[in-house]
């Protein structure tokens, strides 16, 4: 499940009217394999407006009235993440609550996650 903030839906149908979408257009959330080198973080927030047909593979969630389309691929890193928005010097910057962040760079962007244990068993050769 991934969700809006109130807010954040409201500055999602902003950011739509301004550019002149179909009303219909979703919010496109996803990582790349791409943290930032000085913190050390594994991933990068991917999110931008799409208007185009769903994809093969996308995940569809509803969140205060705005559909969020999330790629086969990114769903495990963003699952429980909750979207919000706060205002920056240079505008509304989006702000992401990943309950499998374990780290985040200061920009917000970047984030690295909880890595399971991995246990690894010896085996002994005949």
């Amino acid at each position: 499940m991934i969700t809006l903030t109130a807010h954040a839906a409201e500055v999602v149908r902003g950011n739509i009217g301004k550019e002149k979408l179909p009303v219909d257009t979703a919010l496109r959330l996803g990582v790349v394999n791409d943290g930032c080198k000085d913190s050390n973080t594994q991933y990068r927030y991917v999110l931008e407006l799409d208007s185009e047909a769903v994809r093969p593979g996308d995940h569809l969630f509803e969140s205060e009235g705005i559909t969020i389309r999330v790629d086969q691929q990114s769903l495990a890193h963003l699952d429980g993440v909750k979207l919000g928005v706060k205002q920056g010097p240079h505008g509304n910057e989006y702000m992401f609550l990943n309950p499998h962040a374990e780290h985040s760079c200061s920009c917000g962007n970047t984030f690295s996650e909880v890595m399971p244990d991995i246990q690894v068993k010896e085996v002994e050769a005949n």
